[in-house]
């Protein structure tokens, strides 16, 4: 049965809200942040942005560059393949019983083999019902980290906002509906490096806290 190969979502916002959009595999063709923050802030602050203040995320290199992101694409890709290997060793023992079954069929009344029948569909009942909580359980623990994403990356993003007044924050990647746009307005790396720098305070509080 397949499990959830795509874990984690990409945070985006789109023309006056955030929206989030799940994007966990990656692709080697895809845009790399080419500017600094520093570059990203000369920008900001240039006449070219003009009277509307418009900017935009690049979806693809903040998924490449946000390691908390990165480090909960790990942490949910590990316990997916836990809950695969376990169903899988739950199937492969359903089938060797079903296996020994048909080898003693043979032997078998025809009541006995009625009551090994009705074993068998309630075994096959239990095993579909076990991996669909599974994948409940997985579905919702995604979601969760989900929810993690989205508290440091509406805070940066309600930052930047402000403090250079912008009015429209689009998102762009490969599948996007903006076919193409000027790097001039691009904020990613400016976005990826004060994400970075949130995540990498907590763990250095979490760190000092362990300690004491």
């Amino acid at each position: 049965m397949k499990t959830f190969n795509t874990v984690v979502s990409i945070i985006l916002l789109v023309a006056v809200g955030y929206l989030f959009v799940k994007e966990f595999s990656g692709d080697d063709t895809q845009k790399t942040t080419k500017v600094g923050a520093s570059e990203v802030t000369d920008a900001l602050n240039s006449e070219k942005f003009g009277q509307a203040r418009i900017a935009y995320v690049n979806s693809d290199s903040l998924a490449k560059n946000y390691e908390y992101r990165e480090e909960l694409k790990v942490q949910l890709e590990t316990q997916a393949k836990k809950m695969e290997a376990d169903i899988a060793y739950r199937s492969n023992g359903f089938q060797e019983s079903l296996a020994i079954l048909q080898q003693q069929a043979p032997n078998l009344s025809q009541q006995q083999l009625q009551e090994a029948d009705l074993e068998i569909q309630q075994a096959r009942q239990q095993l579909q019902a076990y991996a669909e909580s599974k994948q409940r359980e997985l579905a919702l623990e995604e979601r969760k980290l989900d929810s993690l994403l989205m508290v440091d990356m509406d805070l940066v993003l309600e930052d930047i906002k402000e403090e250079f007044k912008l009015d429209y924050v689009f998102s762009y990647s490969r599948q996007s509906s903006l076919l193409t746009a000027d790097d001039a307005f691009d904020i990613t790396p400016l976005v990826v490096e004060r994400l970075n720098a949130i995540h990498q305070k907590k763990k250095e509080e979490a760190a000092t806290e362990k300690k004491k």
